[in-house]
This record gives structure tokens, sequence and C-alpha cells, in this order.
């Protein structure tokens, strides 16, 4: 038999754990992305090439124009007088005019070390110019000494051709500057033929670029067109489900309550001849009833759960709230559980509050919460176990306890104990028969009050079930110093 002792032994506390989907991109974004990639990558491919074509003309025109002033020291060494200010010298005038077709060169000009015209290959009457004026960056040649280069739009131009350089050069005669000389390129084929060459190598960079791309590209759109067909069957496959759980919830409703009947009718019966009031029954015939009625019990029960399982499925289980005495609920439901007969034997303690302890709560609810974690930790006691209850004040809050010595739920286990359906042994072997529906229904009724449940445990020593609920009632008692 089951005993009831208020004082208990020493029991082992434990402690429980807590538990946390990807967005879904769009492949237009993906492909909009891409796409203005290319066309950022098209831009600065050009604007690269176009500055790698402006560089190349200009080493090119620098280049160039250093042989030019090499052959015209040595061709006219007068260009140190004449850069003095003396007159060309008129054996002079055909050397002068070979400089101005050689290497490229179209026109030339020659200034002082200072930086004053003195000669001009297509007008060799004006003089007198600044370079400071003509030029303002060109000046720091006469400063620096170092050869300067650009190159010029000249279609707007007289005389010129599309595209010319200009490059500002001093000219040294043993070491010494004697010189500076501004000598003008036609640049238009050459940089045509540069451009030409930039163009083949943007090309074959651009296409190896493109080529890089397109690989994982094709196998992004590949992926995607899978994504797709695959976001499709699951759509479809979760109308489907969701159809099957309707029609599921329908016939289990509609079951349940069609077994209601018939089973309180059943019920009735064997309750009236178990009695005896009815007819005289033999040993033999009264332990049948009995088995009978004990049965029919049973299955009634589980019409309940199963009835109870729906409203929470759907969301209608009703919950009627008012002040209620938990330290009560739970004790009557402790001596209800010690009034079956069990063959564990299980003795319990209680080792919470006296009371009483008022809360907002629906007493049958909260009664049925109890009532099925005391059968749960009776169903998984070993004979003579201990089970210790207790019902404890939190701030705002009552926090129920049950705790039993029986062979505990492995940490995997026990995260999921409260869905539906569950049994830690799922097995047809399996020892403890039952839905799998008292915790999940439990976990529904204490989260309607706005409550919480959960397991501690240690396989092999025991587990401790408990529920937090809200008193949800105002203290509007008034304090002595108040009220004084």
């Amino acid at each position: 038999m089951s005993k009831f002792n208020s004082t208990p032994p020493s029991a082992n506390g434990i402690t429980a754990p807590t538990g946390t989907v990807p967005a879904r991109i769009d492949p237009k974004f993906i492909i909009a992305v891409t796409f203005g990639f290319f066309i950022l990558l098209a831009f600065m491919t050009y604007q690269i090439a176009t500055v790698m074509v402006h560089h190349g003309v200009e080493r090119d025109a620098s280049r160039r124009s250093l042989e030019w002033a090499e052959f015209a020291v040595k061709q006219v060494p007068e260009i140190a007088a004449l850069a003095d200010g003396a007159p060309i010298k008129p054996e002079n005038w055909d050397a002068f005019r070979d400089l101005a077709s050689f290497g490229g060169v179209f026109r030339f000009k020659i200034f002082s070390p200072d930086g004053v015209l003195r000669f001009e290959s297509d007008d060799p009457t004006a003089t007198g110019e600044s370079l400071g004026k003509h030029n303002a960056i060109a000046a720091s040649v006469v400063k620096t000494g170092e050869a300067y280069t650009t190159v010029e739009n000249g279609r707007s131009k007289p005389n010129r051709p599309d595209l010319y350089s200009e490059t500002y050069l001093p000219v040294y005669d043993s070491g010494r500057l004697v010189a500076i000389a501004e000598t003008y390129m036609d640049q238009t084929s050459k940089t045509a033929a540069v451009r030409v060459e930039y163009a083949f190598v943007g090309v074959l960079m651009a296409g190896m670029i493109l080529l890089a791309l397109s690989i994982p590209s094709a196998g992004l759109w590949l992926m995607f067109r899978r994504l797709k067909y695959n976001n499709e069957q699951l759509k479809y496959a979760q109308i489907r489900a969701m159809a099957s759980d309707k029609s599921k919830s329908e016939f289990i409703s509609t079951v349940s309550h069609e077994l209601r009947t018939p089973l309180t009718s059943i019920k009735g019966s064997l309750e009236m001849l178990k009695s005896g009031k009815i007819i005289e029954l033999s040993v033999a015939a009264e332990r049948l009833v009995a088995m009978a009625a004990k049965n029919s019990t049973i299955l009634n029960l589980l019409v309940n759960d199963l009835l109870d399982f729906e409203r929470i499925d759907t969301g209608n289980l009703e919950v009627s709230k008012r002040p209620s005495d938990i330290v009560s609920i739970v004790r009557d439901e402790i001596e209800t559980m010690m009034s079956y007969d069990t063959e564990q034997e299980v003795e319990y303690f209680y080792t919470g509050d006296d009371g009483p302890l008022i809360g907002n709560v629906d007493p049958d609810r909260i009664a049925q919460v109890v009532r099925n974690l005391l059968s749960n930790a009776v169903k998984f006691s070993p004979k003579n176990g201990k089970i210790f209850v207790s019902v404890r004040k939190e701030i705002g809050a009552v926090r129920i306890d049950v705790a039993d010595s029986g062979c505990g739920i492995s940490p995997g286990d026990c995260t999921r104990i409260f869905d539906k359906f569950t049994q830690v042994d799922s097995s047809d072997t399996r020892k403890h028969r039952g839905t799998g529906l008292g915790l999940a229904i439990s976990k529904g009724i204490v989260e309607a009050h706005g409550g919480d449940i959960g397991v501690t445990s240690v396989e092999g020593v025991g587990s401790e079930f408990y529920f937090v609920v809200p008193i949800g009632i105002e203290d509007k008692r008034v304090p002595l110093q108040d009220a004084a």
C-alpha cells in the first residue's frame, strides 16, 4: 500500500536547460547584382585601358624626344649659341629644318636656360615668348632640369594632328644645360596602335574573368532552379500536410465525442453492477465487473486525453480561472493517488509550504497537470519507491515540483519529452504503456496559464518535473502601518 509522510528524508535536487531559421535570397536580386558587377567590371576595364594607353604614349613620346635631343646636339652645336640669343647663321638653316622631321617631330621650339623663346621651327622670326607664360607646368623643367611630356587633343586646333604630344626637355652639352627644347610629335597612329594592343589585352583579361565567373554563375543558376523546384514541392507537401493535419484533428474530435457517450453509459452500468444494488454477484463475477469498470475508467481517461489534445492542437482549450488554493489542489491529488491500488507501493512525501497559496488558476486544469505528473512518477518508480512533492511560492508565481526515484531520462529525451505522442521508450516491447499525450497536454495547460513546465533528470537516479504558474492576483491587503 502507498504511504504518505509529511516529514521526508533528505532528497536530491536537480536543474534544467532551455532551447532557438534562413532567409530565402531572391534569384532576381542575384542576377541584378551579377549584371551590375559585369557593367562595373567593363567600366573599370575601359578606364584602366584608357590610362594605360595615355601613359604608354607619353613614355614613347619621352623616349623619342630624348633621341631627338641627342641628334640635335650632334647635328646643331650652335643650339647653345642660339639659346644665348645669337642669330641663326644662314649655313645652319638646312640643319635646323632637318630637326623638324627627325623621329616623328613636326615642330620644335628652343628656349634659353632661363625660359625665354629664341627659336620656333615653323616661325623663325618669333622670339621673346616666356616659357613660364607659355605653360606653367612646363616652366618647372627650367627649375628641375627634368623632362615633362603630355598628350593633347589637336582636333580643334589649326595645323595640328588629332592627337599629339608636347615634350619639354633640357638639352645638355658636356653636362651643362644649354637650352630647353619643346618638341611636338604626331601621336595619332601611335595612340591607335597602343589602344589596339591594350584593347586586345583587355578583351583577353575580361574574357578570362568572364569565363572564371560564368562557371560559378551557371552553378548558381542551376542551384536556384533546383531551389525553386524544391520550394514548390515543399509548398505542395505543406498544403497536403496541413490538410492531413486538419483531417486528423477532425477525425480525433469526431471519434472521441462518439466514444464518450457509449463509454459513459458502459461505465455507469458497470458501476451499478459493482455496487450490488441491481443483482447479487458471485465472487468471480464481481471480480470481472470490477476489472471491466477499471478498464472503462482508463478508456474514458484516454478519450478525455484525446479531446484535450485536439483542443490544445486547435487552440480551443478552455481555461476558467478563479482564485484557488494550489496547496489544497496538490494535496487532494496526492490523497486520490494514494487511494488507487498500485503494485509499486510507492511512498509520497510532501515537502512544500503548508499554504494556503492562492492563485488565479483553473483548479480542474491544474489538478489535471498534477495528476499527470504524479501518475507519470508512479509509472516509472520502482517498487517501494519514493515520490517527493512540493508547492512553494516564488516572486509573483507558484512552483510545483514532483520528483521520483525512477530510472531517469537521458539529456536527449529531456528536450523532447513534452512533444505529442512521445514515449521515452517507443519500442514495441516497452515496459510502460500510454498514449504519450499526458505531458504534452500538461504543457498546453501550463502555457495557457502563462506559465512554464520542464524536467531535470539524472539517468539511474530519478527525475524532477516542475511547473510554474503566475499567481495573477494582486495582494490588496493594507500593511498595518498604513492602516493605522
